[in-house]
């Protein structure tokens, strides 16, 4: 099919859009803590979002973005951002811990994915569909600080 609309240069014909739903696709999901902080507040505790994948297909992390950064990331140790079921905080994946020098508001932002192998595969590497997947962003500790968006992408196929 996809080769099928490569040949066409990019139409797809009209026997051919049944077919479009088998091939898979990216959604991006923005996480906020809430109306009034547009991001995560990384600094102030381990902060979980829920987010429940397509009902018929399955889901595998490909993507986290940390951008926008209003407050300078510090700490003894780094924070990350961990995809898992609820129960093993990251059971499908977890970015690379955050470096300081690399988050801060004048370099802007961090960009971690499984093509570049800094999104690490969990124990469990394809999220079944309908299930609710728990994304952590974990916070430095000890001095802890940090403020940025966040925006997790999954793809979804058969």
């Amino acid at each position: 099919m996809s080769r099928l609309i490569e040949l066409m240069g990019g139409k797809v014909p009209q026997r051919s859009l049944r077919y479009l739903d088998r091939l898979p696709y990216v959604v991006s999901y923005e996480i906020e803590e809430n109306q009034t902080l547009l991001g995560v507040d990384f600094g102030g505790s381990l902060s979980a979002y829920i987010i429940q994948t397509h009902a018929s297909k399955r889901a595998k992390p490909i993507e986290v973005n940390i951008y926008d950064i209003s407050e300078n990331f510090a700490g003894t140790t780094k924070g990350k951002v961990q995809f898992g079921d609820g129960t093993d905080a990251d059971e499908f994946a977890v970015t690379d811990d955050f470096v300081d020098a690399a988050l801060t508001t004048t370099l802007g932002s961090k960009h971690y994915s499984s093509a570049a192998g800094t999104l690490n595969i969990g124990d469990t590497e394809i999220i079944q569909p309908a299930d609710y997947v728990t994304v952590t962003c974990v916070a430095n500790v000890t001095s802890a600080t940090g403020i940025a968006r966040v925006s997790v992408s999954f793809m979804y196929f058969d």
